[in-house]
């Protein structure tokens, strides 16, 4: 099977957002600055490569991008008297997605 150039930067733009995370991860739950700064630079490389990919593909017209919503922003009485950290009470643990305390990147 042939794999067209669109495909090919589809798939390692998706390879780079899901790297990105990964790394987006390890830096919030590193313990140790040094490895933290080192993960942040990783990181900074991985997302330079993203927008590389990614304006490659819009320019090709394969990234169509929505325009950005210029209306009225949503102001607290769009949440019907609730606070945005209404949604928030109640939840114990770490957020949804993460690995939790003690997990992940340990003090080395």
């Amino acid at each position: 099977m042939q794999f067209s150039e669109r495909d090919i930067l589809t798939d390692i733009l998706m390879d780079t957002k899901a790297i990105s995370k990964g790394y987006h991860t390890a830096v919030l739950e590193s313990a140790n600055e040094r490895v933290r700064n080192v993960l942040i630079g990783i990181n900074n490389e991985e997302m330079n490569s993203q927008k590389q990919i990614f304006d490659i593909m819009f320019s090709r017209g394969w990234y169509p991008v929505d325009p950005a919503f210029t209306g009225t922003p949503l102001g607290p009485e769009s949440l019907g008297g609730r606070s945005p950290e209404a949604g928030q009470m109640g939840r114990t643990g770490p957020p949804p997605g993460s690995m939790g305390p003690g997990a992940g990147m340990g003090p080395y």
